[in-house]
């Protein structure tokens, strides 16, 4: 949890703690105004532009893609939720490293590389997210400057927050995971009661049903905290690989290579960071569905009665289906993912046919 710990309280974003002294509280709603400041500074001047001042359609959609663009008992098990760790940490580090990488290139490289532009009089230098400002000049020193760093750091926040989030929920469905393996050796352990000390099946059925209801709840928490940024990734990344897809077609056209290179770097991050909350959605139900498959496969006969009855509801629990759901409208899996993928380039052809 280092990762997106490190991430999210940097930025504000990680709750408090009510014990928490006046500093720390004080200093996270410091960070949250910034953040909130950085984000009105990109937005609010990129509407303003295309609405009051530019007239092409084409323009307006290369601006509106910058705005929108934001219990363990044994060894065993110890290491195997370490190891589901290690893989959530991978998953947080890959993000982290495509989403800054993209980000670079399309706050710093690109706009330096197309240098400045000469339209009769009037030099235009060129920024990351055109804008207009009503009260000021954004194309005279010092303001340029200012605004490029500015523009910079609001890309930095937003990526610190999307890379944030997407490592968060890796995190937490590779402990979902980890948890579900466990549940499944204490329930082949029923019968054989080889890892556990009691010698009554039944307190180790209790001890099944007490680790599969904690499991439960810690998973629809999960899903709770989860819902609506896997929503947000779905809409987003509908509508920003359509978008960088057809950038992509417009600077190859120009024979742009910076802005080639930049799109590509946009567009695989967009698409891995989807297909991350897809992925571990489908971790989450294959290892449900192992779960469901374990209890019903138990060798049930070689109990009593009694302890045998007393196995139903660990069977009517673990056959209740384990997803992430985006905004409990969709859930989240690879088969979802190809049609999301699917979806953004429909969009782009009827966008490229259109405009």
């Amino acid at each position: 949890m280092k990762i997106p710990y490190s991430i999210l309280r940097a930025i504000g974003v990680w709750p408090i703690l009510n014990d928490a002294s006046f500093i720390e509280k004080f200093i996270s709603f410091i960070m949250k105004c910034i953040c909130y400041f950085f984000f009105a500074f990109i937005l609010i001047p990129g509407f303003l532009r295309i609405f009051l001042i530019e007239k092409s359609t084409k323009q307006k959609l290369k601006i509106f893609g910058p705005l929108y663009w934001e219990n363990i008992i044994l060894p065993e098990d110890h290491e195997f939720m370490m190891s589901q760790a290690r893989i959530g940490r991978i998953l947080a580090t890959m993000s982290i490293s495509f989403i800054y990488g993209a980000g670079i290139f399309y706050r710093t490289f690109l706009p330096l590389s197309k240098g400045s532009v000469v339209v009769g009089n009037i030099t235009i230098r060129p920024l990351a997210c055109p804008s207009y400002f009503v009260i000021f000049d954004e194309q005279i020193t010092p303001a340029y400057e200012l605004v490029f760093i500015g523009q910079f750091l609001g890309g930095f926040t937003v990526y610190t927050v999307g890379s944030g989030v997407c490592g968060l929920a890796a995190f937490l469905i590779m402990h979902v995971c980890g948890q579900l393996r466990i549940l499944m050796r204490k329930m082949n352990d029923i019968v054989d009661g080889h890892y556990s000390d009691e010698i009554n099946p039944k307190k180790r059925i209790d001890e099944v049903i007490r680790h599969q209801i904690r499991a439960r709840n810690f998973v629809k928490d999960v899903e709770e905290i989860l819902q609506y940024p896997c929503l947000a990734e779905i809409m987003g990344c509908t509508s920003l690989v359509c978008l960088v897809l057809y950038y992509l077609v417009m600077e190859w056209e120009n024979s742009d290579a910076t802005g080639l290179v930049t799109f590509i770097l946009l567009l695989v991050s967009f698409t891995f960071n989807m297909f991350i909350f897809c992925y571990i959605g489908e971790l989450l139900s294959e290892q449900g569905s192992k779960v469901s498959v374990t209890s019903c496969t138990l060798n049930w006969n070689c109990l009593s009665v009694k302890d045998t009855k007393c196995l139903i509801p660990v069977i009517l629990m673990s056959n209740y289906p384990l997803k992430i759901v985006a905004g409990k409208l969709m859930d989240m899996s690879l088969s979802n993912f190809n049609n999301i993928i699917k979806t953004a380039v429909g969009y782009f052809n009827i966008l490229r046919s259109s405009v």
